[in-house]
């Protein structure tokens, strides 16, 4: 990039100084290992919260390693006997910013020396901050939300895990630990014949199949398979999924090698990796549900132009005894590089493919921890135009990741900075300005971990420091940051949301039953406005063995929503009612109302009531999802353990009725 267009697609407000510099340098920023410790009088206490606590003689803690993942031990050594215990835990210092998702298996507690018996524990955090292990905490009643476990399962922990008689008389306590980068998930094939006769899910019910799951323990190759009691024929849907894994490999991709069915391999082409639900990772095999591909798409080697939801042939699932899908787990990379150019402009760098003359040190990023990008010059460059930490594509691969960068060398010495602040110019590359004169205010997107803006600078070095220079050397620490919604919807003004209120909406009745026999929401697949599949949206619709569409009739009554009030819908069912079926996997209310006047408060939906042919009226607290639209849900044993209200799905010619009221819209 040569001075002059760089100087283009900058600003040409110049200079801001050296008002963000700071007198001092920096100390880089590593997590701490401690143990938090009371004993039953609070006499003995130990909190690694920078104050002196006159109880303890010795304290064991450990900083992190370079990525946190290892084995740390910690521990305490009192002045006197420490008597009983009142509280005790495992904490890592600002390991939620640096190290989310980690977890922490304890591998063995002493007490005196002596190992004693505990119990499996799970990781959390009370603050968004401080990773934590409970080991004696009687304040919790429940696990929180947050909790997790190195072994993927939390259904046996506890926040009591030691039996405190243990800690009668305590002069010294250690603890070892495992801080696990990633927990053990599973991956398993989901899958339905034609018939959906063999199915096979992981939510814990029995199938008439033997399921081979891989346990994810990293990236890597893995394989899943099913091998059926009785032969499935037909394919009318396949799928690999990964428990959790949105949480524990956030961004990560699923790369199919290979599928055999009866141990002979078939053709695949490219899919894409998303999830349905936010938690698990799923790559569609056979999904005939799909019209498009999902916002979340994303594909290993950065394309899903070419990817399919259906990347097999359904008529090699003829006559299926087994099927295995090898795969690989991929992490999200990305590069880190030093942007530079000398005051003039005759050794840059820029990481474009250009060649300059100045050796690049780059950082391969797969998430947070500690990283160093640096250049050596053939020639020494001579002051400092410009220099920032760049990570190619990381407002996507990391979106709402934090750089801080902690320490700058240049030929081997470090150097005072100032405090900086992380942003991009194009949406596109994530980045920290070292030295960037052409920057007057802060950026509307300037993000620091911390929070605190204030001071904050695109110049933290004195360019006096690179009067020459042979070698340059940045520390900079990644820090893990919730995910910026782009273009996210902002409260509703009064005026916005009264013109909305006094426009016309609609609300249809949906079913889903036990063997499929559906209406979709109005904007699904086989919705009413899927001109892909026409006709699907004024009946019922069930499949038969080969997978093919089967009209059950029916008769729906939607309604207009032209005011406030009280409105009814309503599905009778045809001749063939719901077929043998005897449950519902769904029953909804799907209108085109504006999910954001119910979530900022302009719009109401309240009193709902359904009537099953001639049971009683049930009175229904109801669930409204206000997603993009308002969404009335019933029953949805998909997100629901258990189901609100008894009921018998109808026959033949009997209807089911809803009615609800609406506050707010206007005439």
């Amino acid at each position: 990039m040569s001075r002059k267009l760089l100087s283009v697609l900058l600003a040409i407000t110049l200079v801001l100084g050296m008002a963000g510099l700071a007198a001092a340098d920096e100390a880089i920023v590593r997590p701490h290992a401690y143990l938090m410790y009371a004993d039953a009088s609070w006499t003995n206490q130990y909190w690694y919260d920078g104050n002196e606590y006159p109880g303890i003689a010795v304290v064991k803690g450990a900083d992190c390693y370079d990525d946190g993942e290892g084995k740390y031990t910690v521990g305490l050594e009192f002045k006197e006997e420490a008597q009983g215990l009142a509280f005790a835990a495992v904490g890592f210092s600002d390991a939620e910013k640096y190290f989310p998702n980690y977890t922490i298996e304890i591998t063995d507690i002493r007490v005196n020396g002596e190992s004693i018996a505990f119990e499996k524990g799970y990781t959390s955090s009370d603050d968004g901050v401080t990773t934590r292990m409970n080991i004696y905490n009687e304040w919790v009643s429940a696990l929180p939300d947050d909790a997790r476990s190195y072994d993927g399962n939390v259904a046996d922990a506890k926040p009591i895990i030691v039996d405190k008689e243990a800690f009668a008389s305590v002069k010294s306590v250690e603890v070892d630990f495992i801080f696990h980068r990633y927990a053990r998930d599973v991956a398993y094939l989901m899958y339905a014949d034609a018939a959906w006769a063999n199915q096979y899910w992981y939510d814990g019910n029995e199938y008439p199949v033997k399921a081979t799951n891989a346990v994810i323990e990293g990236f890597g190759d893995y394989s899943v398979a099913l091998e059926f009691e009785n032969e499935a024929q037909g394919l009318a849907f396949a799928a690999l999924g990964v428990v959790n894994g949105e949480k524990t490999y956030p961004g990560a991709y699923l790369k199919i090698n290979g599928i055999r069915v009866n141990g002979e391999a078939v053709a695949f082409e490219k899919g894409y990796t998303s999830s349905d639900d936010g938690v698990t990772t799923r790559m569609n095999i056979y999904n005939e549900w799909v019209s498009a591909l999902p916002e979340d798409a994303r594909s290993f080697d950065g394309n899903v132009a070419d990817a399919k939801w259906i990347t097999v042939d359904k008529e090699a699932f003829a006559a299926v005894k087994s099927v295995e899908v090898d795969f690989s787990l991929v992490p999200v990379t990305d590069i880190a590089y030093l942007m530079y150019a000398d005051a003039a402009w005759a050794n840059q760098y820029w990481y474009d493919g250009n060649e300059y003359p100045v050796k690049s040190t780059t950082a391969a990023i797969d998430g947070p921890g500690q990283y160093k990008v640096g250049l050596e010059f053939e020639n020494e460059a001579q002051g400092l135009a410009f220099a920032a930490v760049g990570i190619v594509n990381g407002e996507k691969t990391f979106n709402g990741y934090f750089i801080d960068v902690t320490e700058i060398k240049v030929n081997g010495e470090a150097i005072k900075l100032g405090k900086g602040y992380t942003s991009s110019d194009d949406g596109v590359t994530t980045r920290e300005n070292i030295y960037n004169e052409w920057v007057s205010e802060l950026p509307a997107d300037a993000r620091r971990a911390d929070g605190q803006l204030e001071g904050a600078s695109s110049i933290i070095v004195d360019k006096e420091a690179f009067a020459s220079v042979k070698t340059v050397e940045v520390t900079f620490n990644y820090i893990y940051g919730k995910p910026i919604v782009k273009n996210a919807d902002a409260p509703l003004t009064q005026e916005e949301a009264d013109e909305l209120l006094k426009k016309d909406y609609n609300a249809y009745i949906g079913v889903q039953s036990q063997n499929y026999i559906f209406r979709n929401m109005w904007f699904d697949t086989y919705g009413r406005d899927d001109a892909d599949n026409p006709g699907f949206f004024g009946r019922l619709t069930g499949w038969d063995a080969d997978n093919k569409a089967v009209d059950y009739g029916g008769t729906f009554v939607d309604a207009q929503l032209t005011a406030s009030g009280e409105y009814s819908v309503s599905l009778t069912t045809g001749d063939m009612g719901f077929g043998s079926d005897e449950k519902l996997h769904l029953l909804f209310v799907s209108t085109d109302i504006p999910g954001k006047l119910v979530r900022d408060g302009f719009l109401k939906i309240s009193n709902v009531r359904v009537k099953f042919a001639d049971a009683a009226t049930v009175e229904y607290t109801e669930i409204v999802d206000s997603g993009d639209y308002v969404e009335i849900r019933l029953l949805n044993d998909y997100n629901q353990s258990a189901e609100p209200f008894g009921y018998t799905v109808p026959g033949a010619g009997q209807t089911i009725t809803v009615t609800f009221t609406v506050d707010g819209l206007t005439d």
